[in-house]
């Protein structure tokens, strides 16, 4: 139940925020000029009106989120700050003497009242607070994507299905011994997925009906977790047991990490306005779009976007061409083919310079032949991937041909269609309006570095996003703060 206000109590003791919490302080400073107040009414839907025990403030829970990402602490740390630190507590309105909320609030906090649609409104409200104050002037927006690692490890499908089974296994040699008699042999150490599917299927198959009758909540547990692995494949799918949606990604063509995308549209004040949380491996010039439309929904008229050549590609020249939008992104020949490739699953990643394959693996080699042929086409490039790698594929079928010596994709570099954007990234204007590029690596960095990032707090893409929106959150309001102390000035 959601109470319309907080009770105030007055104390004897406030008067020590008066000391202890000086003007220069940078919470006073966003109390007394950030504007919480949409809270409550943008998660009243959240709560029941008339049922319940009254529940916390919202907007305080909120403004403790961001106490976490700003200062990035877990929840345990943080409710521990708040009972001691006397600027903590002024920034939440709570009294001197008043006890912090227990941490699990927070949990539940998030999991129930923080949707997808609650964190764009918080991003679009932050932006508009700072438009309002006259912060933000220019039309051009930067674009980029920036990883998050998981905060559990990568394993193969084959890993992820025996040591299931190792698990059933060793819960049944505990508590129904009776029935071991009927493990199937298991496979070799070497064995690869489909022998691990084909024993797992039987194992299932012969326990099934004595785990049923009378194995322990853990068993039955384990054979459901097992069977729907195996039913559809989706143990394909899957590259982590404790986290399914993390994926693995690339920074360079021999340095790669297991987790998350954020893809990030600012201004040029340094003003986040769009965002976009993906698994590991999606190629980042494809939100493009999705970065445009958002930072115009939260207020930003868009004439120009800077990127890196990720976001170069023929869609995106294409629609910035139609939406009038200068492009300031240097075309790679690679990335700006018109053959169709992201439909084949096959992906271009710029980080390592070389196409990525449906199941993540990078290509090994490429060769490039430079004749141009008959109908235009300025030479083709060959990528050549690791045959061992294709052959134990968990998607391997209608992609590789068994007994294949070589597994290549070629991709055709095209002239001609992107001859007016390379003649505008010849321009001094370009050159001038793409130094500018320098300042989200700057923001990436704050947002890893200083506010934790670099890796996720929890699992699955949907915590992913929410601790990307916040702290987010966090550094848009430290830079309206900047911005306005930098106006007085």
């Amino acid at each position: 139940m959601l109470r319309e206000s907080e009770q105030i109590r007055l104390s004897e003791y406030s008067g020590i925020y008066d000391v202890v919490v000086g003007k220069e302080h940078f919470l006073r400073k966003v109390k007394e000029n950030i504007d919480f107040s949409f809270v409550n009414p943008m998660l009243k839907e959240s709560y029941c009106e008339n049922f319940g025990r009254p529940a916390k403030e919202p907007e305080k829970m909120f403004k403790m989120m961001f106490l976490k990402k700003l200062y990035d602490m877990s929840d345990e740390v943080l409710t521990q700050n708040i009972a001691v630190n006397m600027a903590y507590k002024f920034f939440l309105d709570m009294n001197p003497e008043d006890e912090p909320v227990d941490s699990s609030l927070l949990t539940k906090f998030r999991k129930l009242r923080i949707t997808e649609e609650v964190l764009e409104e918080m991003l679009c409200e932050v932006v508009r607070q700072a438009i309002e104050k006259g912060l933000i002037k220019s039309r051009m927006i930067i674009v980029d994507a920036t990883h998050s690692k998981s905060s559990a490890k990568h394993e193969t499908p084959t890993q992820i299905l025996r040591r299931y089974t190792k698990e059933l296994r060793k819960e049944l040699y505990r508590t129904q011994f009776e029935i071991t008699g009927k493990f199937p042999e298991k496979p070799l150490e070497t064995a690869d997925l489909s022998e691990e599917i084909d024993y797992s299927g039987r194992l299932i198959e012969l326990l099934k009906q004595d785990i049923g009758a009378g194995g322990t909540e853990k068993s039955k547990k384990l054979l459901r977790r097992v069977s729907e692995l195996l039913d559809n494949d989706k143990i394909k799918e899957i590259q982590s047991s404790v986290d399914k949606d993390a994926r693995l990604g690339h920074k360079s063509e021999t340095n790669s990490f297991f987790g998350y995308k954020t893809h990030i549209a600012m201004t040029e004040e340094r003003i986040i306005t769009g965002i976009e949380v993906t698994t590991g491996e999606a190629p980042d010039g494809e939100y493009l779009r999705d970065l445009i439309e958002q930072s115009e929904d939260n207020g930003i008229g868009v004439e120009e976007v800077a990127g890196d050549m990720a976001y170069s590609g023929i869609e995106n020249l294409e629609y910035a061409g139609k939406r009038n939008i200068k492009l300031i992104s240097k075309l790679n020949p690679v990335i700006s083919n018109g053959s169709g490739t992201h439909k084949e699953g096959f992906v271009y990643n710029k980080d390592a310079d070389m196409y990525q394959c449906p199941a993540g693996y990078l290509a090994v080699k490429k060769y490039q032949d430079k004749n141009q042929s008959a109908d235009g086409v300025n030479g083709r490039i060959r990528y050549h991937f690791n045959v061992h790698k294709c052959k134990n594929c968990p998607l391997k079928e209608g992609c590789y041909k068994e007994g294949a010596k070589i597994k290549s994709y070629t991709v055709s570099i095209l002239c001609g269609e992107h001859s007016k954007q390379k003649d505008f990234q010849e321009t001094d204007y370009f050159r001038e309006r793409a130094k500018i590029r320098y300042m989200i690596e700057a923001k990436n960095g704050e947002l890893k570095q200083a506010h934790g990032l670099d890796t996720a707090d929890s699992v699955g893409v949907a915590a992913m996003r929410l601790q990307s929106y916040f702290t987010a959150f966090a550094v848009n309001i430290k830079r309206i703060i900047k911005l306005m102390e930098a106006k007085t000035v």
